[in-house]
């Protein structure tokens, strides 16, 4: 079986040198591995390492020692159906960098209460439908106008339009599927050309948030079985498909498919997710994926 080791380093920081390929290069083979070619994606930036007769967990294991302290991310797979063909993305803290039920917190005051339930929910803590019912009904009789004024706190996090703008060029259908709500995932599809977003609905009564949340609330499961729905009208496999996230309600998305990655995620994302970007950016998904730097959107 071909396996391939990918290192990446952050963008344009020129980290990735040859010396630090050819170490964990030697380790491979002084461990059993058949090492074959090397291919620069991006120079300084990221590197495949393909090789042979050696477990991708003892592969892992050894580039992690060998790479630890260091700013690189990495990923070791078969090279078999390496380039997905759905890409199934979280919002909040992954494609963006807020979340946006917090910054609507923060405007009334009760920012600290509703950030507590968040950050509970997105550990695991909690589970995340009731957390999610407890903090919309907080923010009852906050004017529907307040969803515009604070839309312009969001900023994509870094390679993030890039990685939806490439795949998409190279055949990939990607779809935007978030916890949060329709009225900011719809700005963040449109923007970084995502073909489709799902999320929650926020009722709106009178021109002000009623305090309630359209059921069935899209949580842990549910972005699973979004997941599901989609492979199902493309005719693809969860095989095919590359998901990324950060937090706990992502989780049995992350797990069920092909090319689970978490993004700068929490600590039980991090222990259960076979894939990781902690270092670096969105581009990590498109090099762990074979993508070189001239193939980007």
């Amino acid at each position: 079986m071909r396996f391939v080791a990918t290192l990446v380093a952050r963008p344009n920081s020129s980290l990735l040198d040859h010396a630090t390929v050819q170490s964990i290069s030697t380790c491979l083979t002084e461990h059993g591995a058949s090492l074959e070619e090397q291919d620069w994606l991006s120079d300084g930036e990221a590197c495949d390492i393909f090789f042979s007769d050696l477990g991708i967990k003892e592969a892992k294991d050894l580039i992690a020692q060998e790479v630890l302290g260091s700013p690189f991310d990495f990923a070791v797979q078969e090279t078999a159906n390496r380039r997905k063909k759905l890409l199934v993305a979280d919002m909040e803290s992954t494609i963006i960098g807020q979340e946006m039920i917090d910054e609507l917190a923060v405007r009334h005051g009760i920012g600290d209460q509703i950030a507590k339930i968040t950050e509970r929910s997105m550990h695991g803590e909690l589970n995340f439908e009731e957390s999610l019912r407890e903090r919309v009904a907080l923010l009852k009789d906050i004017p529907e106008s307040e969803l515009t004024e604070i839309s312009d706190l969001m900023e994509l996090n870094p390679g993030a339009d890039t990685l939806v703008k490439t795949m998409r060029k190279h055949g990939a259908y990607t779809a935007l599927v978030s916890g949060g709500f329709t009225f900011f995932t719809a700005q963040i599809r449109d923007l970084c050309q995502f073909n489709e977003d799902r999320a929650n609905t926020l009722n709106i009564e009178n021109g002000k948030l009623n305090g309630t949340v359209t059921e069935p609330i899209l949580g842990r499961e549910a972005k699973l079985e979004a997941t599901e729905d989609l492979i199902r009208k493309l005719g693809f496999t969860l095989k095919d498909v590359c998901a990324v996230g950060d937090g706990a309600n992502d989780l049995a998305m992350l797990s069920a498919v092909g090319m689970g990655v978490g993004y700068h995620a929490k600590p039980i994302v991090q222990d259960t997710v076979e894939y990781q970007v902690k270092h670096t950016d969105h581009l990590a998904l498109l090099y762990y994926q074979g993508y070189s730097k001239e193939d980007f959107a």
